[in-house]
């Protein structure tokens, strides 16, 4: 009887393959379509060789590079130790998302300049990042098992991108020696200077541990209290599954993107000159779905990639064509990049930096 592991591994691969493959064929469907329908005669031929074509790059892609590369990361497990970056992402982003964005400005820009324009419709161009999110999601569920429960601290370590996760912490008595004044007076003069270094250390240290273990104290007190309060009736409820918080990450992540592409698909702005940077600060915020999420750069690419690019695009589109965004969006661009800043460096500086020192 086959495997559960092995069910998974073959439904994973068959939807990343349909990810790699469906968006192109689709999104070259609908720009063909334009074509003829641009085309006064309207010959077929066009349509059919656009089509034909579309194809054709589908099935070397996936005989080409998709195949091979999936047999370096399971048969061979060349790459499939990497943990730093994600090459299937890469893959999809390289050979579907990238040729998806060029039909689309290509078909903006064939109708520059026509009375009647038409637009892509919201179902390809949000076929291509839903994809995007389902490898996403796939990949990351790949180390998880579909049945059964999971440990709830190893879901919360996973799911931190910010650094390590401190899950469990054991009370460590630290004993406090205070030394006889005679006996220091004598041990003083034969002290050197590594000695003194180190005998400095641990009385620093154990400090820092009593703090640690004070504050983790207080945390799991707080956190035993909020437990008894929950009715239990409502425990129900008061549930917490990191597989399930997969889904909801990974499509939260880039309603931000996605908003900025819907409007590319207006008719107001899909004959501009406009869909050339909504397009290509698009593609380059969804770059940073290749870096796992315990990269330590992560955060940083965030801001640079998206907030602050998408910031100058959105507000550039409100002051020429109005409204076309709703003015949510750059607001949270740049409440993001704002606070991204002052927290990460403002307060390191001597003027804000109002830690204590004993």
């Amino acid at each position: 009887m086959i495997s559960r592991k092995k069910v998974k591994f073959v439904v994973f691969e068959i939807l990343q393959f349909a990810a790699l493959s469906v968006p192109t064929i689709i999104v070259a469907e609908r720009f063909a379509s334009i074509v003829v329908k641009k085309d006064s005669t309207g010959d077929l031929k066009s349509y059919q060789l656009i089509l034909a074509c579309s194809v054709a790059y589908v099935a070397c892609v996936s005989l080409i590079i998709w195949v091979p590369m999936k047999v370096l990361m399971f048969k061979k497990r060349i790459l499939f130790n990497v943990k730093k970056w994600q090459p299937a992402l890469l893959m999809h982003l390289i050979f579907t998302t990238l040729p998806c964005f060029g039909f689309i400005i290509a078909g903006s820009q064939v109708q520059h300049g026509s009375a009647t324009a038409h637009n892509f419709s919201d179902l390809p161009v949000s076929l291509v990042i839903m994809c995007l999110i389902l490898v996403n999601i796939t990949e990351n569920l790949r180390k998880w098992q579909l049945v059964g429960k999971i440990d709830g601290m190893c879901g919360d370590a996973a799911l931190a991108s910010n650094g390590p996760v401190l899950t469990n912490i054991e009370h460590i008595s630290t004993v406090a020696v205070r030394p006889d004044r005679t006996q220091e007076n004598q041990t003083a003069a034969g002290v050197t200077g590594n000695e003194f270094a180190s005998s400095v250390v641990p009385r620093i240290s154990s400090r820092s541990q009593d703090q640690l273990q004070s504050s983790s104290h207080s945390t799991n007190v707080e956190d035993s209290t909020l437990e008894h309060k929950i009715p239990a009736s409502l425990k129900v409820l008061a549930v917490k599954d990191y597989r399930a918080e997969i889904f909801v990450s990974g499509i939260i992540n880039w309603l931000d993107t996605v908003e900025l592409v819907r409007v590319a698909g207006l008719n107001c702005v899909i004959t501009t000159g406009w869909v050339y940077p909504i397009y290509i600060f698009s593609y380059l915020s969804l770059l940073r779905i290749v870096l796992h999420s315990t990269n330590p750069f992560l955060p940083s690419l965030a801001i640079m990639l998206q907030d602050f690019p998408f910031f100058f695009v959105r507000v550039g589109l409100i002051g020429v064509m109005g409204f076309v965004t709703p003015v949510l969006y750059p607001l949270k661009n740049i409440i993001v990049v704002i606070t991204f800043i002052y927290f990460n460096y403002v307060t390191k500086c001597k003027c804000f930096n109002q830690v204590q020192r004993f």
